[in-house]
């Protein structure tokens, strides 16, 4: 992680129980330096804004800010660079399904990563990974329970791998789910950062457009295939648990109450 930039890549899911069913689709998310001061080319924001209410919780603080209090490891006064791999917002337009937040020491070594991850419910929910849950360093491996719902098609049940692997040029990211000893979903982005230019070049701008008016549309069918194909059986949301938050990031399912 050199600049601020657009990540282009793709997306892989695959659950093997009850049934097996994969999916992969292109994505591009924005990469984002925190620690600095630069501003995006006016044509990104002509499209985009980053919005600070969107991200961590729904405070109008600075989003470097809102980190600094949330990672354990990290200091208010450390010359850690952090960064932010999230999706911006469109139009006044806000989903994210997952924001992933870097502490970068100067020997260029993650520190500490917080996922935050959004359901369609409109809640969130941070997973801070430090040396407390490292179980490998290379490539970059953590462990922690699953605390949070969700999809509707899995019980809030089980335990999380997150693995990383980031170099100057590419970004890998998986999650995998394990449930009573088996691993049952993985989910991973494979990605390269884009150069300093993307953040004004038309071209990419129109793929970051297209990508986040088409998140939620994605969510939908594969959860028609799942429901109503392959027929798994539909799990209720669970009464929020402790330490999840209401999301403003809200996306179209959660205004129209769709269960999925």
């Amino acid at each position: 992680m050199k600049y601020s930039t657009i990540t282009s890549g793709k997306i892989f899911h695959k659950r093997f129980l009850p049934e097996t069913h994969s999916f992969d689709f292109s994505h591009y998310m924005l990469l984002i330096n925190l620690s600095s001061n630069e501003k995006f080319p006016k044509l990104f924001r002509f499209f985009f804004k980053i919005q600070n209410k969107y991200y961590l919780d729904s405070s109008n603080n600075q989003i470097i800010d809102k980190l600094k209090n949330k990672f354990t490891y990290t200091e208010s006064h450390s010359p850690n660079t952090l960064w932010m791999l999230s999706s911006p917002s469109f139009l006044g337009y806000t989903f994210n399904p997952a924001s992933f937040y870097f502490s970068v020491n100067s020997s260029n070594e993650i520190e500490e990563i917080l996922v935050e991850v959004h359901n369609t419910f409109s809640e969130s929910h941070h997973y801070l990974l430090s040396k407390k849950n490292l179980i490998k360093y290379n490539p970059l491996t953590f462990s922690n329970p699953k605390e949070f719902h969700v999809s509707p098609f899995f019980s809030r049940e089980g335990n999380y791998e997150f693995t990383f692997n980031i170099s100057d040029k590419i970004i890998f990211i998986k999650i995998d789910l394990y449930q009573e000893d088996s691993k049952v979903i993985s989910t991973s982005y494979s990605g390269k950062f884009e150069n300093k230019k993307s953040l004004k070049s038309p071209l990419q701008i129109i793929k970051l457009i297209s990508c986040l008016t088409k998140t939620e549309m994605r969510i939908l069918i594969q959860a028609y295939k799942l429901k109503f194909k392959i027929k798994i059986p539909y799990v209720p949301k669970p009464n929020m648990n402790k330490g999840n938050l209401k999301s403003t990031a809200r996306g179209i399912i959660s205004r129209l109450k769709l269960p999925f």
